[in-house]
């Protein structure tokens, strides 16, 4: 049958028309729709503040509307929790719980607020910093090392717990290297801990220097990884107590029995 020109170019546009609407069809208009209705309510509302409620039937409802978000719109979302980020007028709480999400999307835009927030060294034994660190992995180990050399205390011991946290050989080495320098106890005592949870045996000299530390917990620490990773004979014995001359006399024997040991082949 033959059309007329005009009638047939109208028949083809009609046919375009029905196509497109069936290649796309609805489902994806009204996924579009849900998403955007998700994200109109997490930035219309106090979803984002409430992340950092310390309310957790609160913080539980805003997370979980969180998760519904980065569920149908995950870029976008994403995107809209990293700008919330450098917004003044979020609290640091939620900032650090946001932090925490986007570090389990694997989103590595996050690893510079989290360095900074660690360096700023404001909030002891911080868990959330530390919590979103550790799941960025080994990619967080060069910052914190960074703010371990360079931060204040508070901040030095924040970064090396990540970094025992972490437990890997690089982190482990920095913890190593800072405790040569460091004045602070706890930060030592932390590094000494590193030393303890290394399993390679350059580890094992430096805690025998650990054992001279002029503070006790440390040397308990170094002490008691020595004895666990070198199970020592009844005759090696060392007394974290005892006054500084007896101690010094007691690792200077430690560490002759461990060249000894290492010198006639023994494995450690």
């Amino acid at each position: 049958m033959d059309y007329p020109k005009n009638e047939l170019f109208r028949f083809i546009a009609i046919l375009l028309t029905i196509s497109s609407v069936l290649v796309t069809g609805c489902q994806p208009v009204e996924k579009r729709d849900e998403a955007n209705d998700v994200l109109e309510n997490i930035r219309n509302t106090t979803v984002i503040p409430e992340l950092g409620s310390y309310d957790p039937v609160i913080q539980r409802r805003s997370l979980d509307r969180i998760m519904l978000s980065l569920e149908k719109a995950p870029a976008i979302t994403r995107n809209l929790l990293v700008a919330t980020l450098e917004d003044s007028m979020i609290d640091a709480r939620t900032k650090r719980v946001i932090c925490t999400i986007l570090a389990q999307e694997g989103d590595l835009r996050v690893l510079q607020p989290l360095s900074r927030m660690l360096a700023e060294g404001s909030i002891a034994e911080d868990d959330l910093l530390e919590s979103a660190l550790v799941q960025l992995g080994e990619r967080s180990v060069q910052p914190v090392a960074r703010i371990l050399s360079e931060g204040n205390v508070t901040a030095r011991r924040n970064a090396a717990s990540v970094l025992l946290s972490l437990d890997v050989p690089y982190a482990l080495d920095s913890l190593q290297d800072r405790y040569q320098i460091e004045k602070d106890a706890e930060v030592r005592f932390l590094c000494v801990c590193g030393l303890v949870q290394d399993a390679r045996s350059e580890s094992l000299s430096m805690l025998t220097r650990a054992l001279e530390d002029i503070d006790l917990e440390v040397r308990r620490a170094a002490w008691g990884g020595l004895e666990r990773k070198l199970r020592p004979p009844p005759s090696v014995y060392y007394n974290p107590t005892a006054e500084p001359g007896v101690r010094s006399l007691q690792a200077s024997q430690i560490r002759d029995w461990l060249a000894k040991t290492r010198s006639e082949g023994y494995a450690l």
